[in-house]
C-alpha cells in the first residue's frame, strides 16, 4: 500500500519535473529557488513546447502562443517577465473578419446589424440551448441556419478559439459563443455589434520564446533535452523509476508530469502509479487541431482586417508584415509532404481579399527549433505534432464535471481529476489549470507550475 510522502523521509528529495514546457520550467524554476533539489527532462531538441517562435524574413512571428492578453490580466505570466526583465510590446488589432463566399466579400459585423441581435434576449437563447442541447454544434443550429453567412463565420471563430469543430465541443462554451455572435471573441475579448472591435495584443519583445529560453538557462545543468519519456514504475522504497527513450532510467522522489495529456498514451505507467480510472479519464481528454502558416507581406497592407472561409481564417500581425492563416480542423492536420498544395490553395484567396501581390512562395515545414530564420512562407501542423498532438485542451460533450470539477488540497484548489497522488505525483500543464477563464493559454499553464511548485515547497514547512 502506497503511503503519503513526508519530507522527515529525505532530507533532500529529488524532484523530477518531465516536460520543459512554460508549465514545467516555471515549476522547476520555482522549485529550485526554493531550495530544493530539482530535475527537467524534455522529449524535444528544444524547451518551450506550444511558444514556438520563428524568424520570417528577420521579423519575429509565432507559430504557437501569441497573444499573452488571451490569459486576461496574466499575473503569473507577468510575474515571470518582470523576474527576467523581459519587455513587452503592446498593439492592437481589428477583428471584424470578412466572410468569403463565391468571391464576394461579406463583413461580418454587417452581417450582424442586419440581424438587429438583442443581446439579452440572445443571452437568454443560448442559455435555454445549453441546458437542452448535447453540443456546440446543436447550440449554433438552433440560433442561425446552416445557409446564413452568419453561422459560418461563428462555426470559424468558434472552432479557431476552443480548438476544434462545434460537434465536438462541450455547451460550456456557450459563453464563447455569445461573445463572438456579438462581434468579440470570448469573455476575455468581448466585442460590440455597434463600434469595431479591437483586441489587444501582447507579446514579449523578441519573441515569447525568450521567456521558457530564460528558464531554461536559470536551470541550467539541471535542464535534459532530446529525453521522451516512456515508461514511470514504481520501486520497493517507493520512489518512481522513469525509463527515458535512449534507455537512461532515473530515479526520483517526487514526479511532476508537466506533459500534455494527449501524450500519456505514449506512455507504460506501472500498475502501483497510476490509479486505472484516474489514467482513463486523462488520456480521455481531448486537444485543438489548429495550424499556422506564416505568409511575408511586403506590400501596404490594406484596409481589411482578415477573413474567414471554410476551416481558415487569415488575419495580419501586430505590424501587419505578415499574413497568419489560422486552419482549424481537418483542414488543420497538413504535413510537410502537402503543405505546399495547402498554401498554394489558400494564395489566390488571399490576394484576391487583400489586393496585394501574394508570390508563389516555397512553403517550407517548420524545423522544430525555435528562432529558426526562414525566408518564405512556413507552417506548422499542431495535431501532427508527436510531443503534444493539437494545440490545447478542450472540454468535450460529457466531460463537463471531470474536467471542472474542483478540491482543495492542502490550502491548494486543484482540479480533482489532476489532484496529487500520496503528495508523490503532481500535475502540471494548461490542461490542469484552475482558471476556468482563460483555459489553454501561456497564463493557465504558468499558474500550473506557480501552484504545484507551492504545494511541493509546503513539504519542507
Amino acid at each position: 500500500m502506497n503511503k503519503s510522502f513526508c519530507l522527515e523521509e529525505k532530507k533532500s528529495p529529488k524532484v523530477v519535473v518531465v516536460g520543459a514546457g512554460l508549465a514545467g520550467l516555471t515549476a522547476a524554476h520555482r522549485l529550485k529557488n526554493g531550495g530544493m533539489e530539482v530535475e527537467i527532462y524534455e522529449a524535444r531538441n528544444r524547451v518551450g513546447g506550444r511558444i514556438f517562435t520563428v524568424q520570417l524574413e528577420g521579423a519575429i512571428a509565432e507559430l504557437g502562443a501569441m497573444n499573452i492578453t488571451d490569459g486576461g490580466d496574466a499575473v503569473h505570466l507577468h510575474r515571470l517577465i518582470r523576474e527576467f526583465k523581459l519587455d513587452l510590446i503592446e498593439s492592437s488589432v481589428l477583428i471584424d473578419h470578412s466572410y468569403l463566399e463565391n468571391d464576394q466579400i461579406i463583413p461580418f459585423k454587417k452581417l450582424l446589424k442586419e440581424k438587429n441581435i438583442d443581446p439579452e434576449a440572445l443571452r437568454d437563447k443560448i442559455e435555454l440551448l445549453k441546458s437542452t442541447q448535447n453540443n456546440m454544434k446543436e447550440v449554433l443550429d438552433g440560433l442561425f441556419e446552416t445557409c446564413d453567412p452568419i453561422y459560418r463565420i461563428v462555426e470559424a471563430r468558434l472552432a479557431a478559439y476552443e480548438g476544434d469543430s462545434p460537434e465536438k465541443l462541450s455547451t460550456i462554451y456557450s459563453e464563447t459563443l455569445y461573445h463572438i455572435i456579438l462581434g468579440g471573441v470570448c469573455s476575455v475579448h468581448q466585442g460590440s455589434i455597434e463600434e469595431e472591435t479591437r483586441v489587444d495584443l501582447l507579446s514579449i519583445k523578441g519573441g515569447n520564446g525568450l521567456l521558457t529560453n530564460k528558464l531554461a538557462d536559470a536551470l541550467g545543468e539541471n535542464l535534459y533535452l532530446n529525453m521522451p519519456l516512456k515508461k514511470v514504475s514504481k520501486s520497493r522504497e517507493n520512489s518512481y523509476e522513469l525509463t527515458f527513450g535512449n534507455g537512461r532510467v532515473v530515479e526520483a522522489d517526487l514526479l511532476v508530469l508537466a506533459i500534455p495529456a494527449s501524450t500519456y498514451e505514449d506512455i507504460d505507467f506501472g500498475d502501483n502509479v497510476l490509479p486505472v480510472e484516474k489514467l482513463k479519464n486523462i488520456r480521455s481528454i481531448a486537444y485543438g487541431r489548429n495550424a499556422k502558416i506564416l505568409v511575408p507581406y511586403s506590400d501596404k497592407a490594406p484596409d481589411q482586417t482578415g477573413f474567414i472561409q471554410d476551416g481558415l481564417i487569415a488575419f495580419f500581425d501586430r505590424v501587419r508584415s505578415c499574413i497568419t492563416l489560422f486552419y482549424s480542423g481537418d483542414q488543420s492536420q497538413f504535413s510537410k509532404h502537402n503543405l505546399q498544395m495547402t498554401y498554394d490553395h489558400a494564395r489566390p484567396i488571399i490576394g484576391k481579399h487583400f489586393k496585394g501581390d501574394i508570390p508563389p512562395f516555397k512553403a517550407s515545414y517548420a524545423l522544430d527549433e525555435d528562432f529558426q530564420s526562414y525566408g518564405q512562407s512556413v507552417g506548422y501542423s499542431w495535431p501532427n505534432d508527436p510531443y503534444v498532438k493539437g494545440t490545447y485542451s478542450y472540454i468535450s460533450p460529457g466531460q463537463e464535471d471531470l474536467l471542472t470539477s474542483i478540491e482543495e488540497e492542502k490550502g491548494e484548489l486543484v482540479k480533482t481529476l489532476f489532484s496529487p497522488i500520496d503528495n508523490r505525483l503532481y500535475f502540471a500543464g494548461e490542461h490542469t489549470s484552475i482558471l476556468m477563464e482563460v483555459p489553454g493559454t501561456m497564463e493557465s499553464a504558468a499558474e500550473s507550475g506557480e501552484r504545484v511548485a507551492r504545494m511541493i515547497l509546503k513539504l519542507k514547512k
